[in-house]
């Protein structure tokens, strides 16, 4: 009864914000400091890891955490229930101290059988730029434009699968951007030798590091 009354709530909850993300280009030339927001988990904690990253200087500026017990379990397409909490305390802790221009979400933002993902979910909440960016595919059409492969719902192109040699990823609308300048986006943060764009890579590793020194501990 408990989860049935969750999953009810959390459905309710992703249709009334899907409504809310704006999709609008955004000066790609005026980007420069951009947040990576991952999530590792150990014996039930979860650590949440926001970085900072200077795309012009290629360098992580400074980075932000938050951890503490988790209590939902992961339900695929409900990710944002989950994780998107810790993200936001961590990603509030860093914006306290510089100013991001755009944020990348390990996870799908409009990709979503709500148009909601926890990338779409963060960007409505605090109202500012998201992506979402998954190593796997959860939901859409996918159609070939030219060279492109379009992740298309509802008759809109809301992301794109992304390739290089052997590494796919899947890149969507999170809020206030194009899918196209999402794409550009994560292309030019993209290093042929990882699957994530780098400020998710160093997000990553960070939150992998940090949850099993904290777990150690408990």
């Amino acid at each position: 009864m408990i989860m049935t009354f969750l999953i009810e709530n959390a459905l309710r909850a992703q249709k009334i914000l899907s409504k809310l993300v704006i999709i609008q280009p955004i000066n790609i030339s005026m980007i420069n400091i951009i947040a990576g927001l991952d999530v590792s988990y150990k014996d039930g904690l979860g650590c949440a890891v926001a970085v900072a990253y200077d795309s012009k200087n290629r360098a992580l500026t400074t980075y932000s955490q938050y951890c503490e017990k988790v209590a939902i379990p992961y339900i695929p397409g409900f990710l944002a229930f989950r994780e998107a909490p810790l993200m936001i305390k961590a990603l509030l802790n860093l914006m306290s101290k510089i100013h991001i221009d755009i944020t990348l979400v390990n996870g799908h933002g409009m990709a979503h059988p709500r148009k909601c993902g926890i990338a779409s979910h963060i960007g409505v909440v605090l109202n500012i730029p998201t992506v979402g960016v998954a190593k796997s595919f959860l939901y859409g059409d996918v159609i070939r434009i030219g060279d492109n492969e379009a992740i298309v719902i509802d008759n809109t192109i809301v992301g794109y699968i992304l390739r290089r040699n052997s590494k796919k990823i899947y890149v969507s609308i999170g809020n206030k951007v194009t899918a196209e300048d999402a794409a550009n986006i994560v292309l030019n943060l993209w290093n042929y030798s990882y699957i994530l764009p780098e400020p998710l890579r160093l997000a990553d590793e960070l939150s992998r590091k940090t949850v099993k020194k904290l777990a150690a501990k408990l």
